[in-house]
Formats: C-alpha cells, structure tokens, sequence
C-alpha cells in the first residue's frame, strides 16, 4: 500500500546511526565473478565517478548508499557498486556490467552524458535508472531523475514571491545555457503564479564587464524583486554589485534557489533577508549528523540523493519479497515503472519526493531567509503530495 511505503521510508530516515557501514569510507563493492540467485534476494548496481576528477564525490555517494542498506536493515538487497570515472564512455562500460552482474535496477550515473549512456544500456534489458543529473533532457522512458529541478525551484521561490506582493520580478543570471534556463523557468513560473518578469540581464564572468551589465540592470529598476542565480563567492559579488546601484533591501527583494544554501552567506550583509528555496534545515540535518557520525566527514552535497535512491530500492525490494511471501510471484521486478511513480511518494533524507511519469522529480521544498544567526524558515515545504496540502 502507498501509505505504508511512506512508512517504511520514514523508518529509515529516522534509524540510528549505530546501523550504519563498519569498515573503510567510500572502499567500493566488488562485483564478484558469479552473482547469487539466493531465493528472494535483488541486486542493484550503483554507477558512480569512484576514481577520477570526481572521485572524492562518487565515495561520499556510495558511503550514504552503502549507510541506506545498513540502516534499512534489509536481507534482500544486493548493491553492487561500478565506477563510471565520471564519463559517459565509462557509465556505458559500467552499465553493460551492472546488467551483466543481473542487477533489476541501476542508481546513477551522476553527468547528463553518463546517464544517456547508461540509459541506452539499461533500456535494451528493460531495467529502470534512478540517475542524479539535474538536465530534463535524459529524463524519460527508463530514467527518474532523483535530484534537484532548477525549474522546480525556481517555480517554488517565484510562486512565494508573487503570493506575498513581489509580483515584479527582474531575473539576473550568468551568460550560459544555465543562465537562458533560468530565465525560461522564471518566465514561465511568472505566468503561473500571476506576476511578470519585467527586466533580465547575462552577466560575463570577468569583472569589469559584469558591472558594466549589472549597472545597466540597475538602471531605474522596473522590478521589486531579483531572482539571482549565483552562489559562493560569485553570489556575493553580484550582490555587492546590485548594493553599490541601490537595488538593495528593504526597498528590494533578493531571491535564490538551493545554490545559496551555504552557512558562510550568513555573514554577507546585503543578502540578509533574502528569499531562497531549499530542503526543510531540520531533515537535512538529520542526515548529515548520521553520516557524520559513521564517517567521521561531512557529505558531500549530492550524497543524500545516493541515500534516498538506495533507500527506496530497499523499501521496494522487502515489499516485494513480502509479497511472494503471500502468495505472489517471488520473481517479480520489484522496480517497476508503477512501483516508482507512486502517487503518494516518499519521504527521503531531504524531504518528501515523487516522480511523474515523465521522470521527472517532484520534491517538497521549503523557503528560507537569510539572517544572521541562520537561515530561518518562512515558507515550509509540504509534507504531503495530497491534493489540498502546501
């Protein structure tokens, strides 16, 4: 039943870390030369970058997966892990063996090009892929993408602005395919939500002709609002820049998406008081302290994403083996397409997620404010996909 999936994964995303991986952070599983047919047990097939520039990246991933099966307490799931080395020819490599090792479902790869191949590879044995690329356009037929939308996000942080009066909304973002994006999002989320974007600019990435741009954005402001898309230190130099022309707070409104979700922004003036979109602080945080505590290293920022794919997958393989339990058949692909789109969703390590059929993710995002003691909540995320719930 739906309701008890969101169960089970509530379970897991409340266990204790004392469940969680003995031995060396972020050593790989070996697939080994025969897979078991043990009655009642899948195999999964992680693809991550596990040597390579991303290294570092794809080992936090696999830790959170391989923290997943302990905390799950599962007999029934085999993960197996594949290197992929952040290619695309090398997530194809990594899918013919994940197929070949009979895995029923593949997590990852994490790049648009490595998912594509790994799609190709898994369509032709009909396995499903929960991939973590946040590009829609390998989404699809046999891909679930299991990360975070930019224009989910974006559509998020302009429907809370235009519902508490900033409806004029300016939208400055970087001289990229991302940036025209971005804008493309807002547009439409603008559309939606009743308000308009009356003014956008593309800001280079040297200096001296991005103030030349953002002077001209600046110039008698049409907007109340400006969406920025930007973060770390760039962030705070586009903000500055914005400073130095007026269009500051209060008489401005600053907003964001998850790229601004970094505590060391706490201490930049300007944006205090700035709207952006991201997972409810308190569930997050929960899964970082456990990790944390079992790693001694903090996670990596796409590590939940590997945590919630594998978490699912266990959930869905006991349920299935429950199932054949009762009567079912014990050799059902418990990662089916129905099994994944289930309309009432999951509850994961960033909150609740679901995915449509066009395998697009669809997650419960919250807004935050900048203060200066933290990031305050203003807007929480849903806690329920049912018709009615915020």
């Amino acid at each position: 039943m739906p309701a008890a999936m969101l169960a089970i994964l509530l379970m897991l995303a409340l266990s204790l870390a004392a469940c969680a991986p003995k031995g060396k952070p972020g050593s790989a599983a070996k697939p080994p030369d025969r897979v078991s047919r043990e009655a009642g047990r899948v195999t999964i097939a992680l693809l991550l970058p596990l040597s390579g520039r991303y290294a570092d990246v794809g080992k936090s991933m696999e830790n959170a997966a391989h923290m997943a099966v302990m905390e799950s307490g599962s007999g029934t799931l085999t993960v197996l892990s594949f290197d992929t080395a952040g290619t695309a020819r090398g997530a194809s490599a990594a899918a013919r063996k994940a197929v070949a090792a009979g895995a029923r479902l593949i997590v990852g790869p994490l790049f648009r090009d490595a998912v594509a191949a790994a799609k190709r590879r898994a369509a032709g044995a009909r396995i499903n892929v929960l991939a973590f690329s946040n590009s829609e356009s390998v989404a699809g037929g046999n891909v679930f993408l299991l990360s975070f939308l930019l224009r989910q996000q974006v559509d998020r942080i302009v429907r809370h602005a235009a519902a508490n009066g900033f409806s004029e909304l300016g939208v400055l973002v970087p001289a990229s395919a991302t940036g025209e994006r971005i804008v493309m999002y807002a547009e439409a989320a603008a559309l939606r939500h009743g308000a308009e974007v009356r003014r956008t600019a593309f800001y280079p990435g040297e200096i001296a002709p991005m103030r030349e741009r953002i002077e001209a954005f600046a110039e008698e402001p049409p907007y109340r609002a400006v969406l920025i898309h930007a973060g770390g230190d760039r962030l705070r130099t586009v903000a500055g820049l914005l400073a130095l022309n007026d269009v500051l707070a209060p008489d401005y409104q600053y907003l964001g998406i998850s790229n601004w979700n970094d505590r060391s922004l706490q201490s930049e003036h300007v944006l205090r008081g700035g709207w952006f979109t991201a997972p409810e602080p308190d569930i997050s945080a929960r899964f970082a302290g456990r990790y944390e505590k079992a790693f001694k290293a903090k996670p990596d920022r796409f590590a939940s994403m590997a945590y919630d794919a594998v978490a699912l997958a266990a959930a869905l393989a006991e349920r299935g083996r429950e199932r054949g339990q009762s009567g079912g058949n014990p050799g059902r692909n418990p990662f089916t397409r129905r099994a994944l789109t289930d309309p009432n969703g999951f509850l994961g390590a960033d909150g609740i997620f679901r995915f449509g059929e066009n395998g697009l993710i669809e997650r419960g995002l919250a807004v935050l404010e900048v203060r200066r003691k933290g990031f305050r909540v203003v807007d929480p995320a849903r806690t329920s996909f049912a018709i009615g719930t915020n």
